[in-house]
């Protein structure tokens, strides 16, 4: 079957396509870079945390409190009570690229827990889900975590401040008086 185009015409046909797709690659490198694809973020996984665990109104302390924060990795920490039943956590911060991808929805969990006197009960201080962004409300309820463990779990839905259609919804069995 004979071709139909003549030697020189697909010499330049070849070269033509071989630009093409030249240009296309360049120009597909050039949308990663632009969209950012292997640009790293920061991700805010936990404002500082600031509590105090009582038991039926009584300090308790020398208990170890569990921090898990998780994005693409899960992170923890422990904290310990002092003798007023208090306890700390610093914020935490990532660099990913993963916000950078395209059709992300960066979640980041963070759950506080703690076990007392029973190795088979765990105290829910704090668990909500968030988009790796700081968030005014979520900063001012972690710097005043009241946990007595006599308290029942409860779900709340505090005012997003920053996307007012939205709430974040938080189980907890702390309480949000001053310390």
């Amino acid at each position: 079957m004979p071709f139909a185009f003549s030697p020189p015409k697909r010499t330049l046909v070849i070269i033509l396509l071989a630009i093409t797709a030249l240009i296309f690659l360049l120009s597909t490198q050039a949308t990663v870079t632009m969209f950012g694809l292997f640009k790293k973020y920061d991700v805010h996984l936990s404002p500082e945390v600031h509590g105090r665990i009582t038991f039926a109104g009584k300090p308790i302390k020398n208990i170890i409190v569990n921090r898990m924060l998780g994005c693409e990795r899960g992170r923890n920490d422990k904290s310990k009570t002092d003798d007023n039943g208090l306890f700390y956590f610093p914020a935490q911060s990532i660099r990913s690229r993963r916000p950078g991808q395209m059709l992300d929805e960066t979640r980041v969990f963070q759950t506080i827990e703690l076990n007392y006197k029973d190795k088979d009960k765990d105290y829910l201080l704090w668990y909500t889900v968030t988009e790796g962004k700081t968030h005014k409300n979520i900063s001012e309820k972690l710097k005043q975590l009241n946990c007595d463990l006599t308290m029942q779990e409860e779900k709340y839905y505090f005012i997003n401040y920053e996307y007012p259609e939205f709430t974040h919804n938080v189980l907890s069995i702390c309480r949000w008086e001053s310390i």
